[in-house]
């Protein structure tokens, strides 16, 4: 189990020497961006009092890891390159973005309001601001020049196996063979006894 109020510090750490030049007050959180099913590219949720506060909100989008019961265990950023996103002040939340509601993993009933990351700018090196779909869109890879005229591996080349390598003698492979058949055998008496 993680801090989220200590990984939020380390977050916004990373990105302290744009937010100290900051002449206006504002927020710094780490979001999650998912999609939901009737809507286009990824959203947001802010709750209602990070809204209320007046002031842009800074976030860097986060996954969420979980552990096989499906408990948070930690948060890490969600791209490599760890760019620092801007919401905009909009006083007029409550009427343009849709409400919530839903259950977080402790069984308690909470509403967010969903915000399309259409409407962040992307503040990360510079005061140049970038509209997310156009990051989104730059930081899909350029198509690889294809070097070779199949895309096919060449086996006999690529994949040779390197006889120079095995240290092995042919006993001790031996051994391990009868290790396996003598394991086999086990198996198979088991399976005949059930």
């Amino acid at each position: 189990m993680y801090n989220r109020r200590e990984k939020e510090k380390e977050l916004m750490e990373h990105h302290s020497g744009y937010l100290e030049k900051l002449n206006s007050s504002y927020q710094f959180i780490a979001k999650t961006a998912f999609y939901s099913k009737g809507k286009f590219g990824r959203q947001i949720q802010l709750f209602e009092n990070e809204l209320n506060k007046g002031s842009d909100i800074y976030m860097e989008m986060v996954d969420i890891t979980r552990d096989p019961k499906g408990m948070e265990t930690d948060m890490v950023p969600m791209f490599w390159e760890r760019p620092l996103f801007k919401y905009r002040y909009n006083p007029y939340f409550k009427e343009e973005y849709e409400v919530k509601v839903s259950t977080n993993s402790r069984g308690e009933e909470y509403s967010a309001y969903i915000i399309p990351t259409s409407e962040l700018v992307c503040v990360n090196k510079g005061s140049e601001e970038i509209p997310y779909n156009e990051y989104d869109k730059n930081r899909t890879s350029e198509p690889v020049e294809q070097k070779k005229l199949s895309v096919f591996p060449d086996f006999e080349e690529e994949f040779v196996p390197k006889l120079k390598d095995v240290t092995e003698s042919s006993e001790d492979v031996s051994a391990i063979l009868l290790e396996i058949a003598g394991s086999f055998q086990k198996l198979a008496t088991a399976l005949k006894n059930k």
